[in-house]
């Protein structure tokens, strides 16, 4: 049910990823996350078209963190910013973040969880289920993301989803 890779430029760095599904206490989840009892990064998982995505995000987090050049306080708050297309942290947190919803989909990501003791936490916390990462095509909202990243559908015929929102984060600083 975890996924975990070593990030190329980091490879000290391993990175976790787990999907849950139904879950029922979001906002005791953001209230854990804001005060620190939870050190991961809860991501909306219908805003999240693929795993790759994420790892741009992380990737791009944990080198502004060696460098101490983040934005935001912590590297999973940055990870949050650095899926966004846009320089808005609150817009960023609304919408990647893990929400006030009664059922939502959440996806987990970890750092450096090498003995899974960070995971047995987070899962101890999280009330719903462990489900595949592969699920995540089944619960992204396509229409939310496109809209999101405002991707035409121009865009949308020369390449893949993850292709258009990848290149929309990346560029995000440039110019």
């Amino acid at each position: 049910m975890e996924v975990s890779t070593t990030l190329d430029l980091y490879p000290d760095t391993k990175v976790s990823m787990v999907l849950f599904s139904g879950v029922t206490n979001g906002s005791e989840v953001r209230r854990k996350i804001m005060d620190g009892t939870i050190e991961a990064a809860i991501i909306n998982a219908q805003m999240i078209c693929d795993p790759f995505q994420v790892l741009v995000a992380v990737n791009k987090a944990v080198h502004l963190d060696k460098l101490d050049k983040k934005k935001t306080k912590t590297v999973f708050g940055e990870i949050l910013f650095n899926l966004s297309p846009g320089n808005n942290i609150l817009a960023a947190y609304q919408k990647f973040g893990v929400q006030d919803a009664e059922r939502q989909d959440v996806l987990v990501v970890l750092l450096n969880d090498l003995q899974g003791q960070q995971l047995q936490q987070v899962s101890n916390i999280i009330q719903g289920t462990h489900i595949p990462l592969e699920s995540l095509k089944d619960i992204m909202d396509e229409q939310k993301i496109i809209k999101l990243f405002k991707i035409s559908e121009a865009e949308r015929k020369v390449g893949q989803l993850v292709d258009v929102v990848v290149c929309r984060m990346a560029t995000k600083d440039a110019g």
